[in-house]
């Protein structure tokens, strides 16, 4: 119904999809004017010398969180947006731009006001039916949209600055034959599978290594247990669980948070419906009946209903709606604006229980029910207070967070110590277990701030935080430990594991040998069933990169089922929990002349995807290039002013 809407509305829709599009290239504009604290015009980052001001983030934010409140139809509410994570999306967005900007001007890319000319008038954007609109139609728009032809032209020629670095970062992408091939084989090839697997983990039971055999394994492979270089650190945690019990919400906060955001609360009308569609032929198409006739049609079925024919029972039997015959003709529960305009009328005019004239759409002729109609309401106060309690606690409590954050930097940078600086916020140092280069601590879960430790000298304390999951840590490096070779005794039980984790595998295999063996004369049921084993299958054509069953994935699996012929039993193949036997059912195989007809697209749609990959990396390493200074107190101005 929602496609047949937009083909009817066709020019109307791709003004609507413009002004959209438009109010996102604007989102990023920067506004150009001094620091001043508490103000629009104060700096929130400063990336390489250029400015995000608070009233430029304030303007991102509010046309992001406007997007999404669309999106979400009016459900919305401010733990939404934290678990979105609007407020950093916004600011690292921005952040990327001012790279771009910086990059551009560093390799010599300009974009000339010719170019930006050009890119306005053929763009597709500003064309209707082929023609460009002219500049009266382009102003019109923008007014609606709120916004300036400076504005406009700016925002292109970032765009098309955006789009030359892109072009020349990714010029060196490119895609073999053999790697057009294999993304080719990636994409069509499938197999259904039936399978045995033999799990290690139900042949570890009596595995029982000798001292003597732990002993001898640790000096055949002693290389493999060295212990790497480990560092232990210093950390001060905001974890917001412990801070969250310094928070305290009144009422008054609860009641003046819901007056502020009512709407956020606000339920839209729904209708929840039943149709029998009789479907009208439209254009050449062959589908439906003649207008007439499928019109005469939906006329007696109406009748039957007015007789008091059941109207699921009608629906199953008559309905051309493939979707909902099967269900009674049921199409759920939906909001205005869901379905085409004449349905939609229709169903919000009538009362529950009612059924519907015969109504005609571009499908064809509907007769509806209305099974029940829920008006649109405001939850009350009362409803919503404790999701509004936890919503504001949480925000609490993250600011909280912040500012104790912002005192611990202020402190840190100032020459103060890890210590000084926490006892300032009566918060505890802790230290953290041995950890070595690619490991994360259990409490400190943060890939960045492992890979920064490996970077500090002992002593040094890192002045920014690193978030984490559950908040924060600042840390000061307290002791590097020199990769070394260990005694026995710190390694005996890892040592001992994997003996029994060998031994376990061994029987595993030797069981699916055994299972292979026999499966040619017994089939594998059987063959399975003697090792007290149990044939599976996968449910379903399965394609390269997805688990096979329960055997999961890997590239022994893989190359074993996806060069098996069809019927052919395998040799025992290694899976990720033991060893398995596989017979290929089904194959959907390599078809060579469909590469050919594809390969041009799958190349560049390769080139594309490695351009890509290339231009993310690339401002990856942009970061290290420039400064990137954050002033967290402006930050959270900023945020306090949006909301």
């Amino acid at each position: 119904m929602a496609l047949a809407a937009m083909r009817r509305h066709r020019r109307w829709l791709y003004g609507f999809l413009w002004i959209v599009i438009l109010a996102f290239v604007i989102l990023y504009v920067p506004a150009l004017s001094d620091q001043q604290q508490g103000t629009q015009a104060e700096t929130v980052v400063n990336v390489g010398g250029l400015p995000i001001s608070a009233g430029e983030y304030q303007r991102a934010y509010s046309r992001q969180r406007a997007f999404y409140a669309q999106m979400y139809q009016g459900r919305l509410d401010e733990s939404m947006l934290e678990r979105l994570g609007l407020d950093s999306q916004v600011l690292e967005t921005l952040v990327s731009e001012r790279l771009v900007e910086l990059e551009a001007k560093r390799l010599g890319i300009a974009v000339s006001d010719e170019a930006v000319a050009r890119a306005i008038a053929s763009s597709p954007e500003f064309q209707d039916e082929g023609k460009f609109i002219g500049k009266d139609e382009i102003r019109r728009r923008l007014e609606l949209a709120g916004l300036s032809e400076a504005e406009l032209e700016r925002s292109l020629r970032q765009r098309l600055e955006r789009e030359s670095l892109e072009g020349l970062i990714g010029a060196g992408a490119s895609a073999s034959d053999a790697e057009v091939e294999r993304e080719f084989r990636r994409q069509t090839e499938q197999v259904r599978l039936e399978y045995v697997l033999a799990d290690a983990a139900r042949y570890r039971t009596g595995v029982t290594p000798s001292e003597q055999e732990v002993q001898a394994r640790f000096e055949a492979k002693r290389d493999a247990y060295k212990v790497p270089e480990q560092r232990v650190v210093s950390y001060v945690l905001l974890d917001r669980a412990a801070l969250q019990p310094q928070v305290a919400v009144t009422d008054r906060e609860l009641e003046l948070y819901y007056q502020d955001r009512r709407e956020d609360y606000r339920q839209d009308e729904e209708a929840c419906a039943s149709h029998i569609l009789v479907k009208a032929r439209q254009g050449e198409a062959a589908e439906g009946h003649p207008e007439d006739e499928a019109q005469a049609i939906a006329a007696k079925l109406l009748e039957q209903v007015k007789a008091g024919a059941d109207f699921a029972a009608l629906a199953k039997k008559a309905s051309e709606d493939t979707g909902s015959a099967a269900s009674g003709g049921d199409l759920g529960c939906f909001g205005p604006g869901r379905m085409v305009p004449e349905f939609d009328a229709a169903v919000f005019a009538l009362e529950p229980g009612a059924v519907s004239e015969v109504v005609k759409t571009s499908f064809g002729y509907h007769v509806i029910r209305l099974a029940s109609k829920r008006e649109a309401t405001v939850q009350s106060f009362g409803e919503v207070k404790e999701r509004i309690r936890g919503t504001v606690t949480e925000k609490k409590t993250r600011e909280l967070g912040e500012q104790k954050a912002q005192a611990l930097s202020e402190a840190l940078a100032k020459g103060g110590s890890l210590d000084e600086a926490a006892k300032a916020q009566g918060l505890p140092v802790q230290k953290s277990a041995a950890f070595a280069r690619g490991e994360t601590p259990p409490v400190l879960q943060s890939s960045s701030l492992v890979a920064r430790v490996f970077q500090m000298k002992p002593g040094e304390t890192e002045k920014e935080g690193f978030a984490l999951p559950q908040g924060a840590a600042f840390v000061a490096l307290a002791e590097v430990k020199p990769a070394h070779a260990p005694e026995l005794k710190d390694v005996a039980e890892r040592v001992r594991e994997d003996l029994i984790q060998e031994a376990a595998l061994e029987r595993a295999r030797v069981a699916a040998a055994a299972v292979r063996a026999s499966a040619e004369k017994l089939g594998l049921e059987k063959a399975a069933a003697a090792q007290s084993l149990v044939r599976k299958e996968t449910q379903a054509l399965t394609g390269r990169g997805q688990p096979l069953g329960d055997l999961g994935t890997g590239l022994a699996l893989e190359q074993a089922a996806f060069s098996l012929p069809e019927k052919a039993l395998s040799e025992p193949v290694r899976a990720p929990s033991g060893w398995a036997v596989l017979r290929v059912l089904e194959k959907k195989p390599f078809d060579q002349a469909e590469l050919e007809r594809q390969k041009a697209q799958l190349r560049s749609n390769l080139r594309a995807q490695r351009s890509q990959e290339l231009f993310r990396a690339f401002l990856v390493a942009a970061r290290d290039r420039y400064p990137i200074e954050r002033n967290a107190e402006a930050f959270r101005r900023a945020l306090g002013q949006e909301q």
